[in-house]
């Protein structure tokens, strides 16, 4: 499809060029303002054929992804899918453009229905244990049957570790590594909470389970001052009724990426972390999940904002 096209616009800037000295050629016979004229529109044309030409040259294997058809698992298809939000939004930044082809190409992999594996933890960087530890934690997870069960979540968590680890190699701003980093643990987190068995009945009376919600305006994640009251009480009842654990969840509406929304949901169930420990609890007993618009509380379609889709909902674990 390339060549076609670069033979087309080659085609077109010959012709830019002939129909110029065919205008030059005329310039002689008719008055000195219309030959200059006639080789400014020739001039004019032969540029648009090498801009054009230089166009061509410009495409992409971003654009290679956009134009495919996935095909494969549901895994693959989701891995495609998160691989190529990814290429998108590092094609955004010229500093990223190495890495938006990297994705791009693990996305055309993915959606040919082919087995895309994870990258290897590399070993020469700060963060290589954390990283060893991650992939490790991720094939387990493979192994129970994450990409059978959870397709999704289990192709964005590849995706998430997979960034982490490019990028660390890449030397990449470190606020994109901490964004890859921080969604994997989210994700990682979501996947081994929904493969652990039930738990088991326990004897002994515990406090009951409570939810409280926070809602957030669009594209925000500071809290109102509604929003304080609300966990103020919750901070209140965990306190009194003897709750160990906190859970913090994300959530969004699904205007925007998938990609975007992941991250958005994590700042949100962060500031209320940080909110909650300011008024008294303890960090190790709040855990941060960024569920993105997986989780309406309002079904919607694609791209709606919702305000009650926007939240944070507060869980106190007996």
């Amino acid at each position: 499809m390339r060549e076609e096209a670069h033979r087309g616009i080659f085609e077109f800037q010959k012709a830019g060029f002939m129909l110029a000295i065919l205008q030059l050629g005329q310039s002689k016979i008719n008055h000195t303002f219309n030959s200059r004229t006639g080789i400014w529109r020739g001039v004019q044309l032969a540029m648009l054929g090498i801009v054009g030409l230089v166009l061509a040259g410009c495409a992409s294997l971003v654009d290679d992804a956009r134009d495919m058809t996935p095909q494969g698992s549901a895994f693959q298809q989701a891995l495609y899918e998160h691989y190529l939000d990814l290429a998108v939004s590092r094609g955004d930044d010229w500093r990223s453009e190495g890495s938006a082809d990297f994705y791009a190409q693990r996305a055309i992999d993915a959606g040919l229905g082919q087995d895309v594996g994870l990258l290897p933890a590399p070993t020469d960087v700060a963060a290589a244990s954390d990283l060893s530890e991650a992939r490790q934690r991720l094939q387990s997870a493979f192994g129970q049957g994450a990409k059978d069960k959870l397709p999704d979540l289990a192709a964005r968590a590849q995706v998430a570790y997979d960034c982490w680890a490019h990028e660390v190699v890449m030397g990449a701003p470190t606020v994109q590594v901490y964004q890859c980093r921080a969604r994997f643990l989210t994700l990682m987190g979501r996947i081994e909470v929904d493969l652990a068995p039930a738990p088991a009945p326990v004897a002994a009376p515990l406090p009951d389970e409570a939810n409280y919600i926070v809602y957030f305006g669009f594209d925000e994640w500071f809290l109102t001052a509604e929003a304080l009251e609300v966990l103020s009480v919750a901070i209140e009842t965990a306190r009194d009724a003897g709750h160990s654990k906190i859970i913090s969840a994300g959530h969004t509406d699904t205007a925007g990426s998938s990609f975007y929304n992941d991250d958005l949901s994590i700042r949100r169930a962060e500031i209320v972390k940080i909110t909650l420990v300011e008024m008294g609890a303890l960090p190790d007993a709040i855990e941060i999940i960024g569920y993105g618009e997986s989780r309406l509380a309002i079904d919607t379609g694609d791209g709606v904002r919702e305000p009650l889709n926007r939240r944070t909902v507060v869980t106190l674990v007996p």
